[in-house]
């Protein structure tokens, strides 16, 4: 049979080359007849669906190569199969098919940074470190260990730790770019000696996206030195490259959909709020704007319990729609889609994930910052949910995503200073729409007042939350659960006024940003 399954293989692999995926998909369907648990055409089917715009079958595609794992099919692809699992915000099927596997097996160990990374990303960060302990007395010394130890010290709250996993790491690889910024990013300190390591690196460096990176990491040192000129042009540099990489080429058709949306008179259909727990809680807002901050604040309420950047609403949306949801302003026709919809359906598989991530409190908080633009989605689906927009200065959260390097293409917008503008345009003017159309549900705090006059911007916010006061919930530095988000250091101190007007330190080159949002107010 396997000289069969090998032929089917390459008749497969040959269609696909010719971009022939229905005869592609053919072969590897008449694979899965003969063996049901290959998994490398469990995946490929599952991008083929995914093409097609059929959730369901993608999905279950994803699921049925997780089970050919666990049931002791091939681990070679195992990485690949949990990454697949993510997609679909399957935190509890990742756990489960890497817990499930042999740790000592070679291609587990060939595989392990990436799966210690799936770990965390599935907010299991201590099996992540029980992995890593595992694998890398059977490794020996490996730079991508190394940097994944350093980043789960890092989110889990200990910097020192953090400090020397990255340079161990970097030891053993001098011009890893992911270490050079998560070095960085860490703590900078201008020395001398990590500015010349850096330009040591970028000229040993062809690749793009590994320069920008390195860009953005001597950003990061230069500033710290105060070199501001030479900083700059670091960043400028890293964000052109970015900019090439990932250009928003669909900003202006996305950004038409949402003042379409404003303008229209669309609103949430009345209907009972349900009961169950936990009730969402929905922080908003730009990226790097404080809503990690506030986050952390009200995960310090005994009531409440955060699940952090999880990507459970675009999924419930998946599900309910029985097609890939790629957000409410990337569909043509937004608001056919909220009156196509059963929304209260999509509410429900939402707040069932919802139950398995926070089964214990009696309010979860929801923070990713993709979610600010599915606000319509969430008031539509969830009246029980409340939803909190971070404003912060428009100069200042600019600034902010301008010197940040997001992953994955995230976020392109804040690569070129145009589209970075109107997206802090746009973003404000949405928060402010809400927040007036819909006051029972839609509540801003400004990030200034929350850093300056905490208490009382706590207590407004607990009184639209309907939760009672709290001890300690001005102190985030006290909440010791693991963040990975791209304040995971910042957060870790006591609320300070720091970031506040950060920007006027290159208000020179910024010029052309502040003119672009000179009359938006604080």
């Amino acid at each position: 049979m396997q000289d069969r399954l090998d032929q089917l293989w390459r008749e497969g692999q040959a269609h696909e080359s010719k971009a022939d995926h229905q005869a592609a998909g053919e072969a590897y369907a008449a694979i899965l007849a003969l063996h049901p648990q290959h998994v490398p055409a469990l995946l490929r089917l599952s991008r083929f669906a995914q093409e097609r715009n059929a959730y369901p079958q993608a999905h279950q595609y994803a699921l049925r190569a997780a089970d050919a794992v666990r049931l002791g099919g091939s681990k070679r692809l195992l990485a690949y199969v949990t990454l697949r699992l993510l997609d679909f915000a399957e935190e509890a099927e990742v756990a489960s098919t890497i817990l499930g596997a042999d740790w000592r097996d070679a291609d587990v160990l060939r595989q392990s940074p990436s799966l210690a990374q799936h770990l965390w990303l599935a907010g299991r960060y201590e099996d992540a470190q029980r992995l890593l302990d595992a694998v890398e007395p059977q490794t020996g010394a490996h730079p991508l260990l190394r940097f994944t130890r350093g980043q789960l010290a890092q989110y889990l709250g200990d910097m020192d730790g953090a400090a020397t996993h990255y340079e161990s790491a970097l030891a053993l690889a001098p011009h890893l770019p992911d270490v050079h910024w998560a070095i960085a990013k860490l703590r900078p300190t201008g020395a001398p000696a990590r500015v010349t390591r850096l330009r040591r690196a970028l000229a040993a460096t062809a690749d793009d996206h590994a320069r920008a990176q390195l860009d953005y990491a001597l950003f990061h040192e230069l500033d710290a030195a105060d070199e501001r000129e030479a900083a700059w042009a670091a960043l400028v540099d890293g964000a052109a490259r970015m900019h090439r990489l990932h250009p928003d080429a669909l900003q202006a058709v996305r950004h038409a959909r949402a003042e379409r949306l404003m303008a229209s008179d669309w609103a949430p259909a009345a209907q009972a709020p349900a009961a169950s727990q936990p009730r969402p809680i929905f922080i908003l807002g730009l990226p790097r704007s404080g809503t990690t901050l506030l986050d952390r604040m009200l995960g310090n309420h005994g009531w409440v319990s955060s699940v952090g950047e999880r990507n459970d609403l675009i999924a419930a949306a998946s599900e309910g729609a029985g097609q890939f949801f790629p957000g409410l302003c990337h569909v043509e026709d937004p608001l056919a889609f909220l009156a196509k919809q059963n929304l209260p359906a999509i509410g429900h598989a939402y707040q069932q994930r919802l139950r398995r991530a926070a089964p214990a409190t009696a309010a979860a908080i929801d923070k990713h910052p993709r979610n600010l633009f599915e606000l319509p989605l969430i008031l539509g689906a969830l009246p029980q949910a409340r939803i909190v927009c971070v404003r912060r200065d428009p100069m200042d959260v600019a600034f902010s995503n301008l010197k940040e390097l997001f992953q994955g293409g995230a976020y392109a917008y804040s690569y070129d200073l145009d589209t970075l503008a109107a997206e802090v345009r746009l973003a404000q003017r949405w928060m402010t729409h809400w927040a007036q159309r819909v006051p029972a549900q839609v509540h801003v705090v400004d990030y200034r007042a929350l850093v300056e006059d905490t208490e009382r911007t706590l207590e407004g916010l607990l009184a639209f939350l309907e939760l009672p006061a709290w001890p300690g919930l001005a102190h985030p530095e006290r909440n010791a659960a693991p963040v990975s988000t791209a304040s995971s250091v910042q957060v870790r101190s006591a609320v300070h006024r720091g970031a506040l007007d950060a920007w006027q330190r290159y208000a020179e080159p910024l010029a052309p940003l502040a003119a672009r949002l000179e009359d938006i107010a604080r």
